[in-house]
């Protein structure tokens, strides 16, 4: 596991750990590969990720070692506009700094901003049974959604469609909870 969070182990230095801040974190894009196991090792309620088509990869490190990562697509909801952009998973390590994930998100908006002029809109969900939406208000996203419980049964094929639907890897509790929908404009 310690392995695999440095990010270049080629270069990675022989530096004594010192404390770290969340100012003190460097943000750049990463493999996808490699931030999908990150997240397997860190995501509080969805561990288990489709292996892509992811279109951006993050990662927060410092002195080569990655404390953040996240996973960005196209909205999974088809209703959604497909040039806004989906924050599908963001994990931090149990050793991350105070406000990583909040600093990170910036980070990732301002990314978009610069560099990809195309897309309109930064959206993400958020499980209200593990998470309070804290770093989404630190980052001001608004509240965009807000979805209730519900019971989905993937047993049979789709509406209108000789296609099954895609399996829950990570259990069907996390399937069913009412999530909050938040976004940012870019």
């Amino acid at each position: 596991m310690s392995d695999l969070r440095i990010a270049y182990p080629l270069f990675a230095s022989n530096r004594i750990p010192q404390e770290i801040k969340a100012r003190d974190l460097q943000f750049e894009t990463c493999d996808k590969g490699f931030a999908a196991r990150l997240i397997e090792c860190w995501h509080s309620r969805l561990p288990k990720c489709q292996s892509g088509p992811w279109q951006f990869a993050f990662h927060a490190y410092h002195d080569d070692v990655t404390y953040a990562v996240a996973l960005w697509n196209n909205p999974s909801a088809r209703t959604l506009p497909g040039h806004w952009l989906e924050l599908r998973r963001l994990a931090a390590a149990p050793d991350a700094p105070r406000n990583t994930c909040s600093r990170f998100l910036g980070w990732m908006v301002r990314y978009f901003r610069e560099n990809h002029l195309d897309r309109e809109r930064c959206i993400s969900y958020q499980d209200p049974a593990v998470h309070s939406g804290t770093i989404y208000k630190a980052s001001n996203w608004s509240v965009e959604y807000i979805a209730n419980d519900r019971l989905r049964d993937r047993s049979k094929k789709r509406t209108n469609t000789n296609r099954m639907y895609r399996s829950n890897l990570n259990g069907e509790d996390v399937d069913g909870t009412g999530k909050i929908r938040w976004g940012i404009k870019l």
